[in-house]
């Protein structure tokens, strides 16, 4: 994990809160705990309080030495529902259906953590969701968070189908020593311990994904996302503007977001935006086309669209020009690309 990657990582410290309000008590005084990260508890209870990865690598240490318990991801994650994610919360509660809820949760998991990346992929039966951990942390750390990820993701599959969890496959990484508990935790889902690498992995049918969420309001969700945007913008104060900027190109459906619309939701002018990314050695034009080729090689190797309507599809005029910039970016044609993929399944 490159050093940049960590220093700019800042988590927010309201799960951290939750899991010192769980533990601390006379025998357990939450000075105790939070004194390695030096915050008392008023300050860690603070929605606008960020902790660094070094911050909390060292709070969950403390928290597991002195409570003397392997469970805690497991114990904290039960406690997490959408109300406990602000105005990504609402957002999720008032999706029309569960697999709407899960996009809402791809746009803007940053604002739950910026320590795993989570991305959706469409399966001949279901949604597969992928977690994978984008910033260093130890393997204790990691662990514990997987433990709460796993476990709160679980809990809110109850809250948002009414109480109903659906069997559907986890599948946790082969190299952690987990919790021996989290079979039972996350019953009726079938646990597996065999994902790639540290990722951590859910696939749930379409027939569930397709399911009405009771709390569906169309208003209530487009004010949500709205604040949602807001905090997304409010993030990259303390980050880089480009991630930012990737990201939401990366999370857009339907169409390619315009520049203006990007400065829009920070609230500032395209010009200045221009100046930021310059200042860290990128522009909007070359987010863009960083974002659009990925998604054209992923289109190309996973979809069977034809090369016109994927060109059509990334916005581009017509096959040539879809073409031409391909094969500047990627040395070879669409077409070269696919076959030659497509061999090596």
């Amino acid at each position: 994990m490159p050093s940049s990657a960590r220093t700019r990582a800042f988590l927010p410290a309201r799960y951290y809160a939750l899991l010192v309000h769980m533990i601390h008590g006379p025998d357990l005084p939450a000075s105790e705990l939070l004194e390695p990260i030096g915050l008392d508890l008023e300050t860690l209870d603070d929605a606008e309080t960020m902790l660094s990865p070094d911050q909390v690598d060292a709070l969950l240490k403390r928290a597991e030495r002195m409570s003397g318990r392997d469970d805690l991801g497991m114990q904290l994650g039960r406690l997490i529902k959408p109300s406990s994610h602000e105005y990504l919360g609402y957002a999720l509660m008032t999706s029309a259906t569960l697999g709407d809820a899960l996009q809402i949760a791809a746009r803007y998991w940053r604002l739950i953590t910026p320590a795993f990346r989570l991305s959706l992929a469409r399966e001949q039966h279901g949604i597969r969701i992928i977690l994978e951990p984008v910033v260093a942390m130890s393997l204790s750390c990691l662990r514990f968070h997987v433990d709460t990820i796993a476990t709160a993701f679980h809990e809110e599959l109850r809250f948002l189908l009414s109480g109903h969890v659906p069997a559907y496959e986890v599948h946790l990484p082969s190299e952690l020593t987990m919790g021996p508990g989290i079979r039972r935790w996350l019953a009726p889902a079938r646990v597996h311990f065999d994902a790639p690498g540290m990722t951590l992995q859910m696939l749930i049918s379409e027939q569930v994904t397709a399911r009405p969420l009771a709390l569906a309001d169309r208003s209530a969700l487009r004010i949500a996302r709205q604040r949602c945007d807001e905090a997304m913008a409010r993030m990259t104060v303390r980050g880089s503007l480009g991630d930012w900027v990737r990201l939401m190109l990366e999370k857009a459906s339907g169409h390619q977001p315009r520049q203006q619309e990007l400065a829009t939701m920070l609230h500032v002018s395209t010009r200045t935006m221009n100046r930021r990314l310059d200042a860290e050695g990128t522009s909007f034009r070359q987010l863009g086309t960083i974002v659009r080729q990925a998604r054209a090689r992923r289109m190309l190797i996973e979809s069977d669209l034809s090369i016109t309507r994927i060109a059509l599809q990334l916005g581009y005029a017509d096959t040539a020009n879809f073409t031409r910039a391909f094969r500047i970016e990627n040395g070879t044609t669409p077409a070269r690309f696919r076959s030659l993929n497509r061999s090596l399944q």
